[in-house]
């Protein structure tokens, strides 16, 4: 699940751009020239007994600290921490400017230690962020800038610096994948994208997302979001799972069985294929709804974009109901790189 391909840190006093997609499933963090990537969940530490170095090395960047003590985030988090402390980015809380921004700042926090990983000594690092909400939650946009602006102490297990956001761009989620496509990585426009109105469907962990481009110009009638995702498929395989050996099973063995079809009981393979298909049908009748129901049959949407975690799972009924669908390469990441795109496009202008 984690990726974080190795660089040496940024030079204090630099300026970094950076495009930050913190979803609910997964967090993607994207500059010239890295990529982190690790699951959107967290904990408060607890003492590891054993192998602590060990650890700490298998899962750099994972453990940070701030006002409200120490916390193990992504990959550290799964492997270290019960269940029931657990705690996951959700759909809208109760009171989102607190919860959760609160919970989107620490997961920023803890991106941008992981890419600045080596800086030490609280040198200050200079930020241009641009980022994502769920079509439906861009109300919430004013609160999230609020939140990330300014200087941030980040004191991880492999950093401690002071990131300096200077400047916080926020769009509805999936038009990281329309601008991954419309522009070109040092900002410029792609001249090879031709069509004029571009859908993309952005299928994520707790929502799938949709939005469309006329001519650079965001449709909000035909944009949206729907409260469902990839999550509604791992509930129903983790169902059948505790329903036919008593026991819950970790996340990530649900996972495994979810993109692979197989079961590994005491060491033999167990074919869940059939259950599989069974528990994805939620989630593609809510993609489909959500498309038919702002697109109609699709008829003036000249491209649909399929990105996001759970694209590869809805890609063939996604196509037959809309033949221009494109899966776009590197789903997962293709809304950070757009984030990256629009920020490099922004400063052009500028």
């Amino acid at each position: 699940m984690s990726k974080q391909n190795s660089k040496k840190p940024a030079l204090p006093g630099s300026t970094v751009t950076l495009g930050l997609d913190i979803g609910y499933g997964v967090v993607k963090a994207v500059t010239a020239d890295q990529v982190v990537m690790f699951p959107s969940v967290m904990g408060h530490a607890r003492e590891i007994k054993f192998q602590q170095d060990d650890i700490a090395r298998r899962h750099p960047g994972d453990q940070v600290t701030d006002d409200e003590g120490d916390w193990f985030v992504g990959d550290l988090a799964l492997a270290q921490l019960p269940p029931g402390e657990l705690l996951r980015l959700r759909g809208r809380t109760a009171n989102e400017s607190t919860m959760g921004n609160a919970f989107r700042l620490r997961l920023a926090k803890v991106a941008i230690g992981k890419l600045m990983t080596g800086m030490w000594n609280r040198d200050i690092v200079h930020i241009r962020l641009a980022t994502g909400l769920p079509t439906d939650h861009m109300r919430d946009a004013a609160q999230l800038k609020t939140s990330l602006i300014g200087q941030h102490l980040i004191k991880t297990d492999t950093a401690d610096l002071i990131a300096n956001i200077t400047e916080v761009m926020v769009m509805p989620q999936p038009y990281g994948t329309i601008y991954a496509n419309t522009l070109t990585e040092t900002g410029e426009i792609n001249r090879g994208h031709a069509y004029r109105r571009t859908g993309v469907c952005d299928v994520g962990t707790y929502t799938v997302d949709l939005a469309l481009d006329d001519e650079g110009e965001f449709v909000d009638a035909e944009s949206g979001s729907v409260e469902s995702g990839v999550y509604t498929a791992q509930e129903r395989i983790a169902a059948a799972l505790e329903r036919d050996y008593r026991e819950k099973m970790p996340f990530k063995i649900v996972e495994e069985v979810l993109r692979t079809g197989i079961f590994h009981a005491n060491g033999q393979p167990v074919d869940y294929h059939a259950i599989v298909e069974e528990a994805l049908a939620p989630l593609r009748s809510a993609t489909l709804n959500l498309m038919s129901e702002k697109w109609q049959r699709g008829t003036t949407v000249d491209v649909v974009y399929l990105s996001g975690g759970g694209a590869d799972l809805v890609v063939s009924d996604v196509r037959e109901a809309y033949p221009q669908t494109q899966l776009v390469g590197d789903a997962q990441l293709a809304n950070a790189r757009g984030y990256l795109n629009y920020a490099r496009f922004v400063s052009r202008q500028s």
